[in-house]
């Protein structure tokens, strides 16, 4: 029994490598043909992201490049033009590969349940999930991501939202930029496969929320990780300063410097006064797409 597990592992090793190149050549082929030019069609129906991922009107796929940059693609299932209206936040959640029906025969951890388990350790080889904001591919803005102007009514229907439209059958590819929330697993790359959830349905954490949702290219990335880091794992300052990584082989030097753990405790300072003054967003965003479709 003890020479199971190994040889197992050997025989799918290649199966699961496999499994990852395939994935990654559908991926490049969608974002061969996709629109990156971001248009806002004013006559075609606005359906919330992940209201319309889950009525089946909008096929999502994504791609984490590295820890901090990945592509979102947004296919229209439909056969008319549709608006899409995009949250501030989103967070794309590791898929853990598997082969064949062996989801829980400990050759991948423990099963495919854990996909979805936050609290793991990633003993199962989950890795990071990644938190912050969508945007027009190409732009490094962080006033709007590069999102066309939307009319004020729709603002008012679906507030906090930005807006894209897709042709009919037609793919739009957009560019991610994020923070990672899982200190300790290992870190998102090309080879894995990703999901996108509402901040919602990943954290209650309202802090947390609006740190994700004030997201900005412009801001220090390693400022923005220290602070994720420290809201979403519990990390004091004291052990961010002591966290270290080899730029060069044998040498040690800090991950974060003292200036920007500095500013990452007044991102985390702005964030937490930022949550406390907004209003409560339980059930808000299901009022707003109910308003949107009554009118």
């Amino acid at each position: 029994m003890t020479q199971t597990r190994p040889i197992a592992s050997r025989l799918f090793r290649p199966l699961l490598a496999c499994s990852l190149s395939l994935s990654l050549l559908c991926l490049v082929g969608a974002g061969t043909g996709s629109i990156k030019k971001l248009t806002l069609d004013p006559d075609a129906p606005v359906v919330e992201l992940f209201d319309g991922m889950e009525q089946g009107q909008v096929d999502v796929r994504m791609a984490m490049m590295n820890p901090h940059e990945g592509k979102v693609f947004f296919t229209n299932r439909t056969d008319k033009p549709l608006t899409v209206a995009v949250p501030k936040a989103v967070v794309g959640v590791h898929v853990l590969p598997q082969v064949g029906n062996n989801a829980g025969n400990g050759f991948f951890g423990n099963g495919g349940n854990n996909n979805n388990n936050q609290a793991n350790n990633g003993a199962n080889g989950q890795a990071q999930s990644a938190g912050g904001a969508l945007g027009a591919v190409g732009n490094g803005n962080g006033n709007g991501n590069g999102f066309p102007n939307a009319p004020g009514g729709m603002n008012n229907n679906f507030p906090g939202n930005n807006f894209f439209s897709i042709p009919p059958e037609k793919t739009v590819q957009l560019d991610f930029r994020s923070v990672c929330l899982n200190h300790g697993r290992p870190n998102p790359n090309a080879g894995m496969k990703y999901r996108l959830t509402r901040v919602e349905s990943y954290t209650t954490d309202p802090v947390l929320q609006q740190l994700l949702e004030d997201y900005s290219p412009r801001t220090n990335k390693d400022v923005q990780q220290a602070a994720a880091w420290h809201l979403a794992n519990g990390l004091s300052w004291k052990q961010l300063a002591n966290l270290t990584e080899q730029r060069i082989p044998g040498v040690a030097v800090p991950l974060f410097t003292k200036t920007q753990l500095d500013s990452a405790r007044e991102l985390v300072e702005q964030a937490k006064q930022n949550a406390a003054e907004r209003p409560a967003k339980k059930d808000a965003a299901p009022a707003a797409v109910a308003s949107a479709r009554r009118e």
